[in-house]
């Protein structure tokens, strides 16, 4: 009763696993490769034992036969003096000579080609492995979650007062030199991006209408879409930031762009829901 208690849970095991790993057809290809490297190798060592042969019969008859390297001979050159690697010329009494690799670079050869062959088993033939395409689209639908979770954070932010504390100002500030200088300058002057100091704006100069440029980003006009690379903590810490900047009067400022804001540079942002 208990072997037969145990057949049967070995068959329900098996009924229950989804695939096997390797199929016949793969294990057919992975035999036939096997018995050909064999067999190969079989062959090559034949060859070997018939060309000392052929040497000894030849050094018999008092002539010293000339050998030209081989790559599998400097992989397993054991009892070949260095003489034996001549090429046979001879130019201005200057004799040329064969001189093999290290041994390490001959193994590092062979363990390439070694790599290469299971790199293809494993993602080409078996396909155990995902290749480029397929493990960038695992990632993608792994960080979808991810992604939704900083959408929601994002838009409930967006919908916030702005910061208004020194600390949080500092990092917007700390978030601002890192990544914002470069178009909007060391004092949001503006150089190729507009000037973040005075009453005109492009997208809107509300704190939630920075905040969602700042998010979405304006590619068309080589404006980055922050939120893949900044938190969204950041991205309100320096959407507030730069809100204080308006009437800082920066030296060299850009000439205005956009249309003009009517609220003082202290007025709270209006509520804009969404993103």
């Amino acid at each position: 009763m208990k072997q037969l208690q145990a057949m049967n849970n070995i068959r329900i095991i098996l009924e229950s696993t989804s695939q096997p790993i390797i199929g016949v057809m793969e294990m057919l290809v992975i035999l036939v490769f096997l018995m050909a490297v064999i067999v190969g190798l079989q062959g090559f060592e034949i060859f070997l034992d018939l060309k000392r042969m052929s040497n000894k019969m030849v050094e018999a008859k008092g002539i010293l036969p000339v050998r030209k390297t081989t790559w599998f001979d400097l992989f397993r050159r054991r009892g070949i003096p260095m003489d034996h690697f001549v090429e046979g010329h001879i130019y201005d009494g200057i004799q040329e000579y064969d001189n093999a690799p290290p041994a390490w670079f001959n193994w590092l050869f062979f363990v390439t080609i070694g790599i290469a062959f299971c790199y293809l088993m494993y993602y080409h033939v078996l396909k155990i492995g995902d290749l480029q395409v397929a493990e960038y689209e695992k990632q993608v639908k792994e960080a979808a979650p991810i992604l939704a979770k900083v959408q929601e954070r994002a838009i409930f932010l967006a919908d916030q007062p702005r910061l208004t504390d020194e600390s949080s100002l500092a990092m917007g500030k700390a978030v601002f030199k890192t990544n914002c200088v470069t178009c909007h300058g060391q004092n949001a002057e503006g150089i190729a991006g507009p000037n973040l100091t005075d009453d005109y704006w492009l997208h809107g100069g509300h704190y939630n209408e920075i905040f969602k440029t700042i998010f979405n980003g304006v590619e068309q006009k080589g404006m980055p879409v922050w939120k893949k690379t900044l938190k969204p903590d950041d991205i309100r810490a320096v959407a507030s930031y730069v809100y204080t900047l308006r009437g800082s009067n920066p030296p060299n400022p850009k000439a205005p762009q956009g249309e003009k804001m009517t609220d003082g540079p202290q007025a709270a942002g209006t509520k804009q829901s969404g993103l």
